[in-house]
């Protein structure tokens, strides 16, 4: 059973690569987007967080045993290891932090053309994060890191 964990700014494609990396592995998907949907009618409503958490926790315990991908932008390093960890406490040792990180002007450009759009300076200030980020990504205990390019669909594995 594989793990995948999605790293990258709003707009940059991360539910995209889901998608697919879902039907390539036969993978559920647990998306913080999807949970917030249900749970509060909005993907943008951030609700409470332990709710959220909890529903997060509960979409793992019921998919323990199979391959599973968390969808959410994890751009800070604590945001990934906590993914990480709960994901260990599951089962899972197979564990991928997949990052989709196009230049930040496609990130703003597929913001604008979606419905639900993350402020400008929310996003801008979540890429710029995950850039300061990204250098601890070998560190944080992934057994891969792999990183999409979404414009050109190669993928380099570090």
């Amino acid at each position: 059973m594989k793990a995948f964990v999605m790293v990258g700014a709003p707009g940059a494609g991360k539910s995209t690569a889901a998608r697919r990396l879902s039907k390539e592995y036969d993978a559920a998907i647990v998306s913080g987007d999807d949970i917030r949907r249900k749970l509060y009618g909005d993907a943008p409503n951030q609700g409470n967080y332990v709710q959220i958490h909890d529903t997060i926790i509960e979409q793992l315990e019921e998919n323990v045993g199979k391959s599973i991908i968390v969808d959410g932008t994890h751009y800070c390093a604590s945001f990934r290891v906590g993914a990480l960890l709960s994901l260990m406490t599951y089962g899972w040792k197979d564990i991928t932090a997949y990052v989709v990180n196009p230049p930040l002007e496609q990130c703003l450009i597929q913001n604008s053309l979606r419905s639900r759009q993350v402020p400008r300076y929310v996003l801008i200030s979540m890429y710029e994060k995950l850039q300061v980020s990204l250098h601890e990504l070998p560190n944080e205990g992934f057994t891969e890191v792999v990183y999409a390019d979404t414009v050109y669909n190669k993928q380099e594995t570090q």
